[in-house]
Parts: C-alpha cells; sequence; structure tokens
C-alpha cells in the first residue's frame, strides 16, 4: 500500500510539471504572435503615413519664412530694376528731402553726372545699431542712360583711393566696385559704390556707413561694426533683379493721332479726339 501511494504521488508531480511547461510555452507563443503583428501594423501604418510625404513640396523653413516676411520690394518698372530690403528701413523714391552730408541729391548728379537720375534712398533708421558709435547708413541707386557701358565701367560716384576695382555678379550681369575709407570731423566715412551695365543703362549702388570715429569715453557706446553693416547693405545690392523696361503711356498733345482706343465693358470704342481750336 506504501509503494502504491508513492507512485500515485510521484505521478500526480510529473504530470504537473509537463503541464507548466506546456503553458509557458503557449504563452511565449501567443506574446510572439502578437508582437509580430503589432510590428507588422506599426510598419503599414508609418509606409502608408510616409508615402504622401514623398509627393509633397518642400515648404521653406520657419526661419526663412520669417526673413521672408521681415522685407519689402523696392519694384521700378520703368526702370527694369527691384530689390529687397528691411522692412525696418525707410524708402525715398526720387530726390531726397533732406540735405546730408553723406547723401547725394539730384543737383549733385546733375553737376557730376550729366544725364544720371537718383532714382531711390534707403535710409537704416538712427536707432537701428544702439548704443554704439553708430550715425547714418545709407544705400542710394543710381540710373544713366546716356554713357556707354564702358563709360559705366570706368566711372564711379564714389573715389578710388587707389583701390582696384573688383567684380561681382548680380543675376547674370557684371558689376565693378570699388571701396574707400575716410575721415571727416571725427567721423569715419566707409563708402562703396556698384556700377554694372544692362539694357542701355549704367545701374550704381551707393552705399554709405558712417560711425563716430572716438570711442565713447564714458564707456556706455560700443564702437559700431561699420564692415558688417555694410554687409547688410551688401545684400540689399545681392538681392537686385532686372528685367525688360515697360514702355510708358504716350502724352496726350496736339501732334497725336485724332483717334483713341476706349475699352467699355469689354468692347473697344473709336472716337475722335476734338481739336484744339486756333
Amino acid at each position: 500500500m506504501l509503494g502504491r501511494a508513492l507512485f500515485i504521488v510521484v505521478a500526480v508531480a510529473v504530470g504537473s510539471i509537463e503541464l507548466a511547461g506546456c503553458g509557458g510555452e503557449a504563452a511565449r507563443s501567443a506574446q510572439t504572435t502578437r508582437a509580430q503583428t503589432s510590428a507588422a501594423g506599426a510598419g503599414s501604418n508609418k509606409n502608408t503615413s510616409q508615402a504622401p510625404l514623398a509627393t509633397r513640396p518642400a515648404r521653406p523653413s520657419q526661419r526663412e519664412f520669417a526673413r521672408q516676411m521681415s522685407l519689402s520690394i523696392y519694384h521700378n518698372p520703368e526702370e527694369g530694376i527691384s530689390f529687397r530690403y528691411p522692412r525696418n528701413y525707410s524708402l525715398e523714391e526720387g530726390d531726397v528731402q533732406e540735405s546730408s552730408f553723406f547723401l547725394k541729391r539730384q543737383e549733385d548728379l546733375d553737376s557730376e553726372r550729366p544725364g544720371a537720375t537718383l532714382l531711390a534712398t534707403l535710409l537704416i533708421p538712427e536707432d537701428g545699431y544702439p548704443n554704439t558709435t553708430f550715425e547714418h547708413g545709407s544705400l542710394q541707386l543710381v540710373a544713366d542712360g546716356a554713357g556707354t557701358e564702358k563709360d559705366c565701367r570706368e566711372s564711379s560716384l564714389v573715389g578710388s583711393n587707389g583701390n582696384k576695382s573688383r567684380i561681382t555678379t548680380i543675376q547674370g550681369i557684371e558689376f565693378g566696385w570699388r571701396e574707400q575709407e575716410s575721415v571727416t570731423a571725427g567721423t569715419k566715412i566707409l563708402e562703396r559704390a556698384y556700377a554694372g551695365y544692362s539694357q542701355a543703362t549704367c545701374y550704381e549702388f551707393l552705399l554709405t556707413v558712417a560711425a563716430e570715429e572716438a570711442p565713447d569715453p564714458d564707456g556706455f557706446r560700443k564702437p559700431a561694426d561699420a564692415g558688417k553693416i555694410m554687409k547688410q547693405l551688401e545684400k540689399v545690392v545681392a538681392s537686385a533683379q532686372f528685367f525688360p523696361k515697360s514702355v510708358a503711356p504716350a502724352e496726350n498733345n496736339e501732334e497725336a493721332a485724332d483717334s483713341v482706343v476706349i475699352t467699355t465693358s469689354g468692347e473697344q470704342v473709336t472716337c475722335c479726339r476734338p481739336k484744339s481750336r486756333q
């Protein structure tokens, strides 16, 4: 009886071990199956989400978008030129109103280069570089249709002081440029002039940066970095775009044709211009 009871206990123990082993294998098999299914599903979702992205056009970065939003555009269809400039700069078209030692006026151009026209003047605000010795920063655009390409390359509204002209290319047009430094009444002046020829016109950019030469004795203002400020104006020049000039409409006069065309509701109607009485 004792031997039979012992046999029954051993048999039950062995059976329990086998059942536990089978249960563990089944659990591990189920976990493996679930993991493989989840991985397959994740891979399928990943491919599905990435597929349209491959065909989407690249969007500008937030930094590039912010830079574009901070710029304004000068556009002159009659002269066939445009450029971008920081929105906080001020722009004057035509002759400048105020008299400044650092700026060219139309009357100055008339005496220095007859036929040249001042198109625009760009000014850095006076507080553009606070707590520095910065005094002035400007860019002026001049157009001259009277001279030749050789005249455009050889002449400059900024002295060279013996400096050799250097070349830069803007939208396929070669621009020669010169730079000079001078000191007047305690102010250090850095000037640069770019001149390029296109559409039978000499386009010239005049860049000027001025700052007090002597540092602030009290230490409240730091010396302005004229070279760094000049680079900002240089970016404006580099943004220049050139395109065919638009033809200005003819002025009405007695010698013009007697007939004109008027468009009304999409229809062209021809009528006669009355002649002036003698």
